[in-house]
């Protein structure tokens, strides 16, 4: 889930019902807060029972520095698998699964620490998919349109940041795609595919459309585009029927534009 938030009493608000509604389900939950552990608890003040919770262990807080870092740019490796190792142990521990939440504001401070915390997004999305560990994101507006609509559309639900799509990691490694592909929405994917390296780890983008709501040129030319020019083969799932017939007049065109020497 994500949480795009002026006011940050808003992230708080929302932060206490995703971690009350995970206690209820009986899973561990764990905050990353920014600052001590006073300022923490201060965050997590509208959890009920919050000192017998955080006794018991059913609550933990952590740094968000020790979690994802100082001044570096996020290493998504290291943080999916502390997240993953926390899971584990709570599963261990007799609970049904994990709940995290922290707010990602000042993990962007650049574009390469925006690259860096797309792709870790993605590879927790990607854990998420097939292990008990969900999450709650926070992101302040203020950190500017472009970069708001980016990081709503890896998440699948909350604010949308104005976005109509969805970019998630599949449980086998694919990239998920949903929503509908509008020309602003084509802009934010095209980014979002080169943050996350989509290709650049085994040389194939597995794209699945089960969740596309409508499948046009656009969007097809943007994940045709981005496979030519990262030199990575794509490949469809899930695609409605037309859309592989439309695939192959888009190849056909380019083939005829680069025999001419033009633009496809």
């Amino acid at each position: 889930m994500c949480c795009l938030y002026d006011d940050v009493g808003e992230f708080r608000r929302r932060l206490a019902a995703f971690f009350a509604a995970g206690l209820r389900a009986g899973c561990r939950v764990a905050y990353a807060g920014l600052g001590d552990e006073e300022g923490s608890r201060a965050d997590l003040a509208g959890l009920p029972d919050l000192d017998r919770r955080l006794a018991d262990g059913s609550v933990r807080i952590l740094s968000l520095q020790d979690v994802y870092g100082d001044a570096h740019p996020v290493d998504r490796d290291r943080v999916v698998g502390l997240y993953a190792a926390a899971t584990e142990q709570a599963l261990a521990d007799g609970f049904r699964g994990l709940r995290i939440g922290a707010d990602g504001s000042e993990l962007v401070r650049s574009p390469e620490h925006l690259d860096a915390l797309a792709r870790y997004e993605f590879l927790a999305d990607r854990y998420m998919a097939g292990h008990a560990l969900s999450a709650l994101c926070g992101y302040r507006l203020d950190l500017g349109h472009d970069t708001v609509n980016e990081l709503a559309s890896l998440h699948a639900t909350g604010s949308s940041g104005g976005t109509s799509f969805t970019l998630f990691g599949c449980a086998d490694g694919a990239i998920g795609l949903g929503g509908q592909y509008d020309p602003t929405s084509i802009t934010v994917l095209r980014r979002l595919l080169t943050r996350i390296g989509a290709g650049v780890d085994d040389g194939t983008v597995v794209i699945d459309m089960a969740d596309v709501e409508y499948v046009d040129h656009r969007l097809l030319r943007t994940l045709s585009a981005h496979a030519r020019e990262k030199g990575v083969a794509l490949s469809l799932r899930s695609a409605p029927p037309f859309a592989a017939r439309l695939m192959d007049m888009l190849a056909a065109s380019g083939r005829q534009h680069a025999e001419e020497g033009t633009d496809a």
